[in-house]
């Protein structure tokens, strides 16, 4: 079958799943028909304020495998929020303890017969961290996931966020009642979501410099292999970045990263949020697919 008649057998559902505090997030299922027994269930995880949309050819690729995979919108983001979000009070804690969670669980419990394997993200990638329950994760693959310390961004642009989100945002976004999209590339947040994202910047130890978190200390439960996707020209996601926020996944099994090179890729860019563009059909997604099927080398 051609790559187009691949995706036409692929079955895509919109529905919902419920948070333990009650919210609905909007979510996507997609599959084949008649998938195969006990293969994986694969979560896509968003980075912060990139909606689930943006990942549906790279979900449909990977249900065209034979597995299901679900991707889904944070509480505040993309089909997940309400019609405005002025004094909307998610904050970036709630996607990660209780949106994340709340999946997982859904997870859990729809495919009981089969392993969970998460694909997270930036923020997609670390937010398993702070789940109570992410012990049910069978495999991790994490896509430009990092520590955002601004002062480990490359030059200039950690220059760029130190005065965006150090200094300039943060009256805005108080007087707004939301953050606007358009300064970071995503969408519009809500802006307790945006106040703490922009702390955890200024922190060199990101969130586990927060002495108010406490969800961290479910990093000792999440024990599945896990391995970073580093890109080269990631300005965000630099070596020191991910090295950072890898060194802190101390209790899995298996902990690696792929230096994606640009040469491997064959492109002349891929940034921070490139990976899941079709463009790399035929160069990343096979390797990262293999990885999650565990028929890749570490």
């Amino acid at each position: 079958m051609t790559p187009e008649e691949h995706a036409a057998a692929v079955t895509v559902r919109p529905f919902t799943i419920r948070t333990a505090d009650g919210y609905a997030l909007a979510a996507t299922a997609f599959g084949v028909p008649a998938p195969a027994a006990h293969v994986p269930v694969t979560v896509i995880s968003p980075a912060a304020a990139v909606p689930a949309r943006y990942y549906t050819r790279f979900a449909t690729y990977l249900a065209e495998r034979g597995g299901p995979v679900v991707t889904f919108d944070y509480r505040g983001i993309g089909a997940s929020a309400p019609a405005s979000l002025r004094a909307f009070p998610a904050r970036m804690r709630d996607w990660c303890s209780l949106d994340v969670a709340g999946v997982i669980a859904w997870a859990s419990e729809a495919h009981r017969d089969r392993p969970l394997h998460w694909l997270g993200h930036s923020m997609g990638g670390f937010a398993p961290g702070l789940a109570h329950n992410n012990a049910a994760i069978a495999r991790q693959l994490n896509i430009a996931t990092l520590s955002g310390y601004w002062g480990r961004m490359r030059s200039p642009e950690r220059y760029r966020v130190r005065v965006l989100m150090g200094m300039l945002a943060p009256p805005l976004v108080r007087a707004l009642g939301y953050f606007p999209g358009v300064f970071m590339g995503g969408e519009n947040m809500p802006a307790p979501a945006f106040i703490e994202w922009a702390g955890w910047c200024m922190t060199p130890e990101f969130i586990f410099g927060d002495p108010t978190l406490q969800e961290v200390r479910h990093f000792a439960t999440l024990k599945a292999p896990v391995r970073f996707a580093q890109i080269e020209d990631d300005v965000w996601g630099t070596p020191a970045a991910v090295g950072h926020m890898a060194s802190h996944f101390t209790a899995n099994s298996e902990r690696s990263i792929w230096p994606v090179r640009l040469s491997e890729a064959k492109a002349s860019k891929i940034g921070h949020l490139g990976f899941f563009r079709p463009a790399f059909r035929a160069t990343l997604w096979p390797r990262a697919a293999a990885w999650l099927d565990g028929a890749a080398p570490a």
